[in-house]
């Protein structure tokens, strides 16, 4: 039970911090010129969310969501967490590079 929760956790997180990363990149305007800075910005912050997704995960789900439980099962949780926040990230990453394929033309695609 606690570590299908670990799992959970990872993967809420990753797509809420995917719902992040879409936001921001939603909200830097468009440049003009011959050398604008905006895709530049996009992706910039899609990978600082991707490198903060993993680390509020692992601190969520140790420090929120432990189970008051023995060392056997505490044990058993962390590992599930650390599994789940390695799927979580790579769930981040798989996810944001298909949408930025789809949505090639608009914001969301100078992410990658």
């Amino acid at each position: 039970m606690e570590s299908t929760s670990a799992y959970i956790i990872s993967i809420i997180t990753a797509l809420i911090f995917l719902l992040l990363s879409a936001i921001i990149a939603n909200a830097i305007k468009f440049e003009g010129g011959s050398n604008p800075k905006d895709p530049q910005a996009r992706k910039t912050w899609f990978w600082i969310l991707a490198i903060l997704n993993p680390a509020v995960c692992f601190l969520l789900g140790y420090y929120v969501f432990k189970p008051d439980a023995n060392i056997m099962v505490l044990n058993n949780y962390v590992t599930a967490l650390s599994i789940g926040t390695a799927i979580g990230f790579m769930l981040y990453i798989i996810i944001g590079f298909v949408m930025s394929k789809i949505f090639a033309t608009g914001k969301i695609g100078h992410w990658f």
